[in-house]
C-alpha cells in the first residue's frame, strides 16, 4: 500500500498532511524533558500533536555532519546525508537504513528532465509574453520536477520515496518507514 503526503507551511509551523490519518506537526528542537545521546545536537521533532508531547521522532545533527533519525527512545531509524550547499546540478539525498540498504535521490528523473526539455521552448513563450506585457510571473517553477529515492545501481526500479513538483511525497509501503520519509521530507527544505 502506498502512503502519500505533503508539505505544509504557515506562518508558525510546518505539517506533513496525509490521506486518511491525521497530520504530522515539525517543531524545531527536541522535546522538552528527553535528553539525546551524547555529541547529537537537535534539530527538528516530527510530533502527533502541534505541543509536540507526543514525538513520532527526533532528527539530530551527529558529529559526522549528518543526520540521524531516531525514535523517542533514541532507536536508530536511518541518517540522512544531504548534498553540499553549493551543488547545483542533481544533488544527491542519501538515506541509509541500518540494515545497510542506502537509498539515494537524485533531483530530476530521467524522464522528468525529458519533460522539462520538451516543454522548456513553451515556456520560454510564456516568458516573453509575460514580459511584453509587463505582469509579473505568478511563481516561477524550477525544474526539475520529480525526485525519487532508489537503491543504487537500479535505475528501473521501484522508488522506496518520490517527491512530485507539487510537493507530494509517496512512500511504498514495503520500502520504507513513513517516519523516516517525513524527516527526509522536512531536511531537504530545513537544512538549506
Amino acid at each position: 500500500m502506498t502512503h502519500t503526503f505533503t508539505r505544509h507551511t504557515t506562518d508558525k509551523h510546518d505539517e506533513l498532511r496525509s490521506r486518511g490519518s491525521a497530520p504530522v506537526h515539525v517543531r524545531r528542537g527536541a522535546p522538552e524533558g528527553r535528553p539525546l545521546p551524547e555529541g547529537c545536537k537537535p534539530r527538528f521533532t516530527l510530533a502527533a500533536d502541534p505541543d509536540g508531547v507526543s514525538p513520532l521522532v527526533v532528527v539530530v545533527r551527529k558529529n559526522g555532519g549528518s543526520l540521524a533519525v531516531l525514535t523517542p527512545d533514541h532507536e536508530h531509524l536511518a541518517e540522512l546525508r544531504l548534498p553540499p550547499r553549493k551543488k547545483r546540478w542533481r544533488p544527491a539525498h542519501e538515506i541509509h537504513l541500518p540494515d545497510g540498504t542506502v537509498l539515494r535521490g537524485r533531483e530530476g528523473t530521467v524522464p522528468s528532465l525529458l519533460l522539462w526539455l520538451v516543454t522548456l521552448p513553451f515556456a520560454l513563450l510564456y516568458l516573453v509574453a509575460l514580459a511584453l506585457s509587463d505582469s509579473p510571473p505568478s511563481g516561477a517553477s524550477t525544474a526539475p520536477f520529480r525526485t525519487s529515492w532508489k537503491r543504487p545501481g537500479k535505475l528501473c526500479g521501484r522508488a522506496a520515496l518520490t517527491e512530485s513538483a507539487r510537493g507530494r511525497f509517496r512512500v511504498r509501503g514495503d520500502g520504507l518507514d513513513h517516519r523516516v520519509a517525513y524527516a527526509q521530507a522536512v531536511a531537504k527544505y530545513w537544512e538549506r
